[in-house]
Formats: C-alpha cells, sequence, structure tokens
C-alpha cells in the first residue's frame, strides 16, 4: 500500500509541472491506475487526488481537461463519500462559472460521475445522496433565466438523472417540476426542446400526484392557447409523455384528442406537423384508449396525406376537369423551383400524416379491411410525392400495409364480407393495376432510393399475392435501365417449377429481360445473371432456344476485370477489394445450373475454356468450378479427359499451396476447404478411364502419397462415399 500511496504522489508533483506533456502523462497513469480493482488509497492521498484532478479540470490545456474528467469515472467508486460529494459541490459551482470550457468540462464531469453511480435498485445511499446534492444545484441554474447556456447544461444533467436515477428523486418531484414548467415558455426553443426532454424521462418514475399536476397544467394551458408558438410546444410535449408513458396518459385522452383535433385545423403547418406527431405516438402508445378516435385520426392524415398547397401535381392521369393543364409544363417547373425554398414546411405536415397512418395499419389488424377501402387507393396515388424523404415515409406505410395483409387468419375476415368476396386479399387484387401504373412511373426517376422502394414494394406483393404480377408483366418490361434491375428481380419470382398459365407469356419476354445482361449498370447485369439462373433451374425450357445469344454474355462475365479492383486502406494495410466478384459468380453460378438442365446445348470445349479460368480465380468461384470438374467427370468424361493436363495444374497449386504463418485463423481453415475441394475433383477426374495415364496426373499422384498431409485428405475422401452428394448443388 505504501509503494502505491509513494506512486501516486509521484504523479501528482508530475501534474503540477509546466511542461503539458507531464501533466498529460502522468494523468493517463493516474487513470490506469485508478481502473486498477486492486488500488487502495489512504485518507491523505484520497484528498490530495481528488483536489488535484478537480484543479486539472481547469487545465490550459484541452487534452490534459478531458483526461481529467474521464478520471472522474474510476474516481468515484474509489473514494469515501464525503470526497465524492466534494466532486459533485464543485462540478456544480464550474456550471455557473463565465468561463465557456470550464462549464462545458463540469457539465460531461458531472455526467460521467451519475453515470458511475450505483443503479436506483441497488439501495445504494451514496447515490440518493448525491442525486440530492446535484438536484437542489441544478433547479436553482435552470430557474435562472439570466444564462442560456448554464440553463441548457442544467436541464440536460437533470434529463440524465432523471433517466438514470429518477426512482431516487421521488421526494424531489415536485419541486422538479415546479421548476420545469415555466422553462416550456422560454424565449429559446432550445430550452423548451431540453425541457420537455426532461419531463418525458420524469413521468417513467414520478408518482400519480406529479402525473396529474403535469397533465392538468398542459390541459388548461391548452385551453387558453395564449399564444401559438407556446401551443406547439404543449402538444410537443403531449406527444413526448405519451411516448415515454402511453400507459399513464391514456386515461386523459378523452379530453386531449378533441384539442388535438381542433388544431389541425389551424392554419399553422409546424402546429399541424406536431398535432398528427401527437395521433401516432397515441396510436402506438394507447392502443385500447385511443380506439373510439382511430376513423378520426385517419381522415385527418388522409386529409393532409394530399397536403401540397404551392405545388400543383398536374398529372396525365387526372381527371381531365379536376385541374386546368393549360399552363403547360414549364410553369410547373417554374412553381416547383418558386416554392423549393425554406419556406414551405408543408412536406413535414405530409411526412408526419404518412408516418401516422404506417403507425395505424401496423397496430390496427382488425381495420383491414377498412384500410383496402380507404388507405390503400389514397397511399397509392402518392407514390408520386415530390419530396424524397415523404415519398419513402408513404411507400413504407404501404409496405406495412401488405405485411399486415400476408398472414390474414381467418378470423380477421368478416363472414359477410367474405360472401360478397370483399376479403383483404381481393381488395389488394383489384388494386394491383393501379400500384403497377404508380409505380411504372416511379420507376423511372433517377433517384435510388425510389427505385429501391419500388424494387421492395413488387417483392412484398408477390409475397402477399403469388401470381398478382402475372398480367403485368409486359407493362415493367420496358422499365428504363434504372428500374430493370427491381423488375428483373420481380420476375424471377414469378418463375417457379410447376406449370403455370403466366408460362407462356413469359417465354414471349423473357428475351427482353435478358437483354439486361448489356446493360451498362453492374448490379443489374449481375441481377439479370440470377434471373437467368433461377429461369434454367426451375424451368429450362424459358431458356433453351436463347443460349446461342445469351451465352456469349454469360462467359463475357465470368472475366475478372482489373478496372473493378481497388485498393483500401484499413489503418496501416492495404486491402484489396474486388467490384467484379458477385457478377463472377452469379456467371460461374449459371454454368453450373446449364451443366444439369442445358448439357446438350453447351460447346463443351468453349465451357471448359472458361472452367480453367474459374480454377485461378477467388476461394468461392474456385469451390463452385471444382464442383464443375465433379459433374463434368460423369457427364462428358471424354472431353474432360482431352482438357486434362490444363485441368491437373491449377488444382495441383492449390493443393500445395502454404498459408502464411502469421494469418488468421478463418485464412487456415478456407485452405483447408479448398483442399479438401479440390481434391474431391481430383478423385473425380481418376474416376475417368485412362486419366492416370496422363503425365501430369501421375506425377500429382505420387507428390499426394509422398504428402502425409495431402495423403490423408485423399485417403478420407476415398473412403468417404456420401462425397458423391456433394454433386448435387441447388444454386436457385
Amino acid at each position: 500500500m505504501a509503494s502505491a500511496s509513494y506512486h501516486i504522489s509521484n504523479l501528482l508533483e508530475k501534474m503540477t509541472s509546466s511542461d503539458k506533456d507531464f501533466r498529460f502523462m502522468a494523468t493517463n497513469d493516474l487513470m490506469t491506475e485508478l481502473q486498477k480493482d486492486s488500488i487502495k488509497l489512504d485518507d491523505d492521498s484520497e484528498r490530495k487526488v481528488v483536489k488535484m484532478i478537480l484543479k486539472l479540470l481547469e487545465d490550459k490545456n484541452g487534452e490534459v481537461q478531458n483526461l481529467a474528467v474521464k478520471c472522474l469515472g474510476p474516481l468515484v467508486s474509489k473514494v469515501k463519500e464525503y470526497q465524492v460529494e466534494t466532486i459533485v459541490d464543485t462540478l456544480c459551482t464550474n456550471m455557473l462559472s463565465d468561463k465557456e470550457q470550464l462549464r462545458d468540462i463540469s457539465s460531461i464531469g458531472l455526467k460521467t460521475v451519475i453515470g458511475e453511480l450505483p443503479p436506483a435498485s441497488s439501495g445504494s445511499a451514496l447515490a440518493a445522496n448525491v442525486c440530492k446534492k446535484i438536484t437542489g444545484r441544478l433547479t436553482s441554474a435552470i430557474a435562472k433565466q439570466e444564462d442560456v447556456s448554464v440553463q441548457l447544461e442544467a436541464l440536460d444533467i437533470m434529463a440524465d438523472m432523471l433517466s438514470r436515477q429518477g426512482g431516487l428523486l421521488v421526494n424531489f418531484h415536485p419541486s422538479i417540476l415546479t421548476c420545469l414548467l415555466p422553462q416550456l415558455t422560454s424565449p429559446r426553443l432550445a430550452v423548451r426542446k431540453r425541457t420537455i426532454i426532461a419531463l418525458g424521462h420524469l413521468v417513467m418514475s414520478c408518482g400519480n400526484i406529479v402525473f396529474v399536476d403535469l397533465i392538468e397544467h398542459l390541459l388548461s394551458e391548452l385551453s387558453k392557447n395564449d399564444s401559438m408558438s407556446t401551443t406547439r410546444t404543449y402538444i410537443q410535449c403531449i406527444a413526448a409523455i405519451s411516448r415515454q408513458a402511453g400507459h399513464r396518459i391514456g386515461e386523459y385522452l378523452e379530453k386531449i384528442i378533441p384539442l388535438v383535433v381542433k388544431f389541425c385545423n389551424v392554419d399553422d403547418d409546424e402546429l399541424r406537423e406536431y398535432c398528427i406527431q401527437a395521433f401516432e405516438s397515441f396510436v402506438r402508445r394507447c392502443p385500447k384508449e385511443v380506439y373510439p378516435h382511430v376513423s378520426t385520426i385517419i381522415n385527418i392524415c388522409l386529409k393532409y396525406l394530399t397536403y401540397d398547397p404551392n405545388y400543383n401535381y398536374d398529372d396525365e392521369d387526372e381527371d381531365e376537369n379536376a385541374m386546368d393543364a393549360d399552363g403547360g409544363d414549364d410553369d410547373d417547373q417554374g412553381s416547383d423551383d418558386e416554392y423549393s425554398d425554406d419556406d414551405d414546411m408543408s412536406w413535414k405536415v405530409r411526412r408526419a400524416a404518412a408516418k401516422c397512418l404506417d403507425a395505424v395499419v401496423s397496430t390496427r389488424h382488425e381495420m383491414l379491411a377498412e384500410f383496402y377501402k380507404t388507405v390503400s387507393p389514397a397511399l397509392i396515388s402518392r407514390f408520386k410525392e415530390r419530396e424524397e424523404n415523404v415519398k419513402a415515409d408513404v411507400f413504407h406505410a404501404y409496405l406495412s400495409l401488405l405485411k399486415q395483409t400476408r398472414p390474414v387468419q381467418s378470423w380477421l375476415c368478416d363472414p359477410d364480407a367474405m360472401e360478397q368476396g370483399e376479403t383483404p386479399l381481393t381488395m389488394l387484387q383489384s388494386q394491383v393495376p393501379n400500384i403497377v401504373k404508380a409505380l411504372h412511373k416511379q420507376m423511372k426517376e433517377k433517384s435510388v432510393k425510389t427505385r429501391q422502394c419500388c424494387f421492395n414494394m413488387l417483392t412484398e406483393l408477390v409475397n402477399v399475392l403469388p401470381g398478382a404480377l402475372t398480367q403485368h408483366i409486359p407493362v415493367l418490361v420496358p422499365g428504363s435501365s434504372y428500374a430493370r434491375s427491381s423488375v428483373v428481380t420481380a420476375v424471377k419470382f414469378t418463375i417457379s417449377d410447376h406449370p403455370q398459365p403466366i408460362d407462356p407469356l413469359l417465354k414471349n419476354c423473357i428475351g427482353d429481360f435478358l437483354k439486361t445482361l448489356e446493360d451498362p449498370d453492374l448490379n443489374v447485369r449481375r441481377v439479370a445473371l440470377v434471373t437467368f439462373n433461377s429461369a434454367a433451374h426451375n424451368k429450362p425450357s424459358l431458356i433453351r432456344d436463347l443460349l446461342d445469344t445469351v451465352l456469349p454474355h454469360l462467359y463475357n462475365e465470368t472475366k475478372v476485370r482489373k478496372e473493378l479492383i481497388r485498393e483500401v486502406e484499413m489503418g496501416p494495410f492495404k486491402h484489396t477489394v474486388d467490384d467484379g466478384l458477385d457478377i463472377r459468380k452469379a456467371a460461374f453460378e449459371c454454368m453450373y445450373t446449364l451443366l444439369d438442365s442445358c448439357l446438350d446445348r453447351l460447346d463443351i470445349f468453349e465451357f471448359l475454356n472458361h472452367v480453367e479460368d474459374g480454377l485461378k480465380d477467388h476461394y468461392d468461384i474456385k469451390m463452385l468450378t471444382f464442383l464443375m470438374l465433379v459433374r463434368l467427370s460423369t457427364l462428358c468424361p471424354s472431353a474432360v479427359l482431352q482438357r486434362l493436363d490444363r485441368l491437373v495444374e491449377p488444382l495441383r497449386a492449390t493443393c500445395t499451396t502454404k498459408v502464411k504463418a502469421n494469418s488468421v485463423k478463418q485464412e487456415f481453415e478456407k485452405q483447408d476447404e479448398l483442399k479438401r475441394s479440390a481434391m474431391r475433383a481430383v478423385a473425380a477426374l481418376l474416376t475417368i478411364p485412362e486419366a492416370e495415364k496422363s503425365p501430369l496426373m501421375s506425377e500429382f499422384q505420387s507428390q499426394i502419397s509422398s504428402n502425409p498431409e495431402l495423403a490423408a485428405i485423399f485417403e478420407s475422401i476415398q473412403k468417404d462415399s456420401s462425397s458423391t452428394n456433394l454433386e448435387s448443388m441447388d444454386t436457385s
């Protein structure tokens, strides 16, 4: 213990050095010491360490300050309670300092101390005493409105303390509430915002009396509606309370909702946004109590989903008499530019409406049939939304609706409706043409995000209604090259191994899809190959007659392209990334599938040229080509025999490659897998009559038998009759 005290007093001395580097190193060493479980400080050392750390919080050097504040965490759990109180007192005093940097660092210090206190559940006296001490100082700092930055820091720490230790402060909750409520009318919006966050944490642990006081205060202020600005704040506050303590606010919804509905009609976009966000929180957090109001909420959301007063969509598919389209495109463009400035907040209202509808369709399963009558057509008509963020939320709401429809239980369907053929699925089926029409336009958009949304929608639609796109493939095919990868993937879902009415239609248009193999976009070509593979696997008849045109493009994708290989720096190391690997894998997977389904249409020697290249490629592709050699040895032994020497060489190279000694475990495992797979290919090649007569093969055989590791692998493969099972590989 004496040596520890000596070491620490040594460090404390260095901390007084005029050289900032000495101070930094000594503080860093102290941090290390404090983190050791074994450290025990006597009273004198405790006092000196605490004093020094608090002094370093005012150091001229920012890095030393930052280290000192980090030392507070481990220090709190190593010193006696009265020293912790000294730390807290000093930090609270510093927070009122006129030096901004000292205030900032001290507020970080207080958060660090609060974070290190034992949890409220442990019943620790230390946590309770420290929190009470901090609370008294914070409430007075919050109440003084002279210095906003002090207020903001104090509110931040108050919120932090309430979220971690709120239960310990029950006796203080009334005074905390009294101190927070006036801040909701602060002239500074930042103060109001942080007050709302603190109140959100307060309602999670406060008693009923405090909760009732808070709600009654908000309701009476909302009824007065003194100013638009404070009304906005009170609505935001109610939404925050609902998000944090929905179970408690439910019983007040009867009073709250009519007020919120009333404020939706006030011509103030910011207020409308907050009102609709409040509805969303009620829908998600108070499902039982919100039930009588859901229809009202849906109607408000449907109204504001289309609320775009400064923009005329002028769609060609709108009703001719609904809008006068004489303005032409130029005017339309003009209005777009004119209103795309910061003044137009209507998009936030539309976004809130879309998110609220999302909440409604995700939580009210019993209303699914109703949603398909009202919500579904409204959302489809808004796929054209001009603001990308809002459009993404509209798409997301529709995806939520589709996901709710997928596991439709019989109890969700009203028997009367079923007799009339009006189940959610039949209603969705009748709306598919509108969905396709709306998506078709969106697929031509330049935005990747929008196209991705379209793709997700088509995929989910096919999951919910298999065959939903059957009638619409010809419409979707011409979708520009942007849309192609989405459409092509959607087509993949329509190809199954059972005869279907869609097959003749697919056969007519699959050629159009496969033209995407010439698309300049790498990703579009990759998706086209995946679709081709699906067709070759499930319905070879669709593509047999197209192989003469497709194969040159397919083989072209098996080549390594230098322009797609780049170096990435990861710390001190350089790492090679090959952006072409995925498309090459897709191409080799297609080749593997064609062996089973279209062997008679392949020029096997041309095919073997590309297999040979693959044997020298990346790990994943080597594994695929080894499997191909196993298949080829059975399917066309004489062709393989003619090429044997050229095929054996890369196999031998794989089996004799050594992994660097300092490589990670995965590298050894991958190399081991490769060797085993290569050996299976060798064993398969040796089943071809006369294969062992090849000089290279017999040389390789003797190399195997003279190497104990390779001999053991080879022997286990020959014994393992189950290795033949590995020939069948499903790459659909």
